[in-house]
């Protein structure tokens, strides 16, 4: 959970300040950006940005939400409501506000919020997060930074055709998986030739020993279910770390990728351009959505 869902400590990169002038831009942003927080202070509820990836265009926004010791709290009785400010414009009109989605990732225990958003310019961005619900009822402000671009593969875009391990290069499927139950199928293609092969498919990075009682063992085992359901895709899972162990470090396919974190899903079509992404967490029903129309 802490590797995942960390407090963004945030570190905006200003312009120094030029002169004396009492009306000096930076400075004026600098008072803006002060009243959002870096992080959500004392208080019953705190909300954690689990999104690595916070990025001009259209992304998924998650928020992860935790009591003052630190532990998950989870329930779909509990609403979100964020506003979002370019605070470099201003602190009290929001460019667009959103309400947060509630999912499970480990039912009944760990829960979090997702919404698509579309930031239309990099900088130091705030969000003013309403919760409400099972006795709480707090609005906290807190302040992260929009990037230009996503180091994972943008919607749209042609993906890297990596070069993952099949079944046909080992004698048993626990030599390139964790999972204790792996589906044959998820092994049967690299993603190397379904991309030549001009072949749909949903791409899986995770790696459920190291991470069964967290996100990786729940993510692939959605993503099974949803196999079941179109057969007719192609559905691909990559281990993170070579030889299935963490000393190795990460395998190829997860740099080419430029994954920050894990685990991941991927949705890529014929074309080998991806239609989207899911990091961390997602509804079964998202996921199915994407994959009929492929």
């Amino acid at each position: 959970m802490k590797k995942l869902l960390t407090c963004l400590a945030a570190s905006l990169l200003l312009l120094a300040a030029c002169g004396s002038d009492d009306k000096n831009p930076t400075a004026e942003l600098d008072a803006a950006t002060a009243e959002f927080s870096d992080s959500c202070g004392v208080g019953p509820a705190c909300p954690i940005f689990a999104s690595s990836e916070k990025v001009v265009g259209p992304s998924r926004f998650l928020i992860g939400l935790i009591n003052d010791d630190d532990a998950p709290i989870a329930s779909p009785d509990i609403d979100m409501k964020v506003s979002f400010f370019n605070i470099a414009k201003s602190t009290t009109e929001p460019e667009f506000e959103k309400d947060m989605n509630f999912i499970w990732t480990v039912e009944p225990v760990v829960g979090i919020y997702e919404t698509e958003t579309n930031f239309n310019e990099t900088g130091p961005w705030g969000a003013e997060i309403t919760v409400k619900g099972k006795g709480l009822d707090e609005t906290i402000r807190q302040k992260f930074l929009v990037e230009a671009e996503s180091s994972t593969p943008a919607i749209g875009a042609k993906v890297p055709a990596s070069d993952t391990p099949t079944a046909a290069d080992v004698k048993s499927l626990k030599e390139i998986s964790t999972d204790k139950h792996p589906d044959p199928r998820f092994y049967e293609t690299s993603i190397a030739e379904a991309v030549k092969k001009h072949e749909p498919f949903v791409l899986v990075f995770a790696t459920p020993k190291f991470c069964e009682t967290q996100f990786c063992g729940p993510t692939l085992g959605k993503v099974k279910k949803v196999a079941k359901k179109f057969p007719k895709v192609t559905y691909i899972h990559s281990e993170i770390y070579k030889g299935l162990s963490p000393d190795t470090g990460p395998v190829d396919a997860l740099i080419e990728w430029g994954l920050p974190s894990e685990p991941w899903v991927f949705v890529v079509d014929s074309d080998g351009k991806l239609v989207q992404k899911y990091e961390v967490a997602f509804s079964p029903e998202e996921l199915e959505a994407e994959v009929a129309k492929l």
